[in-house]
């Protein structure tokens, strides 16, 4: 009985640390909520147990009612969408009645280069097809329905990109066509398709091929942080994305499908390791990558104002995720704070009360060129805006860094921050993922 006791007590001491650190990520939530920096659903699974669920603000508000958020409140997840996707194509490989060498002439023809990308250029966007998403006419279709031929009639018109394998490139085009060659293989709609080959087999309660928002079913509308205030955004018709971001879902489902699919439940082993094969950390609907040592998998998604994340951490047999219908802050830093509070460890708290200093247009003139690190696979460019310095790894869609003191700067909407040695041509550059970073200005 003594030993028993014993033991009990080890084991109470060990969940200690964990339960208050979960008391933290209560107090993140309750504070980013706070500052109107996010509102949406949170959840944890730990070797196949739902350990944490946390919902913010509401699932929608109306001029005549407003109803808070749950663990049932159900979200469009964007490009999470193609992790599903990729999920499904394996599957077909599986059973035979797809190769991944098969070529996109035996199904579309028509589409540029059609002849030469294979199922595997789409998987891991080496197909060199441009992104339909970036059409210069995306507004005026964007928010209409519009058939599988329509959307087929406005990708062959876009000329390649490159050639197929010669490099990785994000493009939306690709599961797009992929979600329509699994409808074209199964006879079936791409909305039944996944409730066979996903929703059912793995008894997920909260996913589905999404449609109009429907408040009245638990689905959220999505928001704006405009000054504060919430304005509502624009609702995307889902035939558009298809197989590469129609899906509904909520963080509870997205857990257990990572689960699942990390588990072996949903493909072959030698599946699961094709889909894995990573390039540039991207795989097959679903990227990689290594932060403190930890590798971790897992897909975005953002569409029509919805902003989510979902991930997997392998030596923690740990999935999280989180979906958002307002969001000023970014979801990447939350998720890895939470993976502190599972493995019991505190983690900063972001301060929305930094103090802003004054710069001339002189002072922020100094802080102006391109910064390369060894460890980091991109550049920052830092660009003066007048008074503002701008800031970002994609110098055509920069972001306003706000002075804090003497050579540094930060963006809590970002969740980053930046010291510059302008003796040195050196910065450090802080994400609150990991540990800061050193950038060495390039010449």
């Amino acid at each position: 009985m003594k030993q028993l006791l014993c033991l009990s007590f080890f084991i109470s001491f060990l969940c200690f640390p964990q339960q208050e650190n979960f008391k933290q990520l209560d107090s993140l939530f309750d504070l980013l909520s706070s500052n109107n920096k996010m509102m949406g659903s949170f959840s944890i699974l730990k070797n196949g147990d739902n350990i944490y669920n946390k919902s913010i603000g509401y699932q929608y508000i109306t001029k005549n009612s407003k109803r808070e958020a749950t663990i049932d409140s159900k979200y469009r997840i964007g490009s999470i969408t193609k992790t599903f996707t990729s999920v499904m194509i394996f599957q077909l490989v599986d059973e035979k009645k797809i190769s991944l060498d098969d070529k996109l002439s035996s199904f579309y023809p028509q589409i540029p280069n059609a002849s030469k990308i294979s199922i595997t250029n789409l998987l891991n966007h080496t197909s060199g097809l441009f992104n339909i998403t970036q059409d210069s006419n995306f507004e005026s279709w964007v928010y209409q329905a519009s058939s599988a031929n329509e959307m087929l009639s406005r990708i062959q018109t876009h000329k390649i990109d490159f050639e197929p394998g010669k490099k990785m490139e994000y493009s939306n085009t690709n599961y797009i066509l992929l979600g329509y060659i699994l409808e074209k293989i199964e006879k079936k709609t791409y909305k039944n398709i996944l409730e066979k080959r996903i929703v059912n087999k793995i008894k997920l309660k909260n996913t589905y091929f999404g449609g109009a928002i429907n408040i009245e079913d638990n689905e959220c509308l999505s928001y704006h942080y405009i000054k504060d205030e919430l304005k509502r955004a624009k609702e995307e018709h889902l035939s558009n994305p298809g197989g590469a971001g129609a899906i509904v879902s909520n963080p509870s489902d997205l857990v257990v499908f990572m689960d699942a699919l990390f588990g072996g439940k949903l493909m072959s082993e030698t599946s699961f390791k094709k889909m894995t094969e990573v390039r540039d950390e991207m795989g097959s609907g679903i990227g990689s990558g290594e932060r403190n040592g930890v590798t971790i998998w897992g897909h975005d998604g953002s569409i029509g104002g919805f902003q989510s994340f979902v991930l997997y951490v392998p030596e923690m047999k740990t999935a999280l995720a989180i979906t958002a219908n307002a969001t000023n802050y970014k979801l990447l830093p939350i998720i890895f704070k939470a993976i502190n509070a599972v493995k019991g460890k505190t983690f900063k708290m972001p301060d929305f009360n930094i103090s802003e200093i004054q710069l001339t247009e002189q002072e922020v003139k100094v802080y102006e060129g391109v910064y390369e690190s060894k460890v980091r696979p991109f550049d920052l460019t830092f660009v003066a805006h007048g008074k503002i310095l701008k800031a970002g790894p994609n110098p055509n869609n920069l972001h306003n860094l706000t002075a804090t003191r003497k050579d540094e700067f930060s963006s809590e909407a970002m969740s980053v921050s930046v010291k510059f040695n302008l003796e040195d041509n050196t910065l450090f550059f802080n994400d609150q993922i990991s540990e800061p970073v050193l950038f060495t200005k390039k010449q």
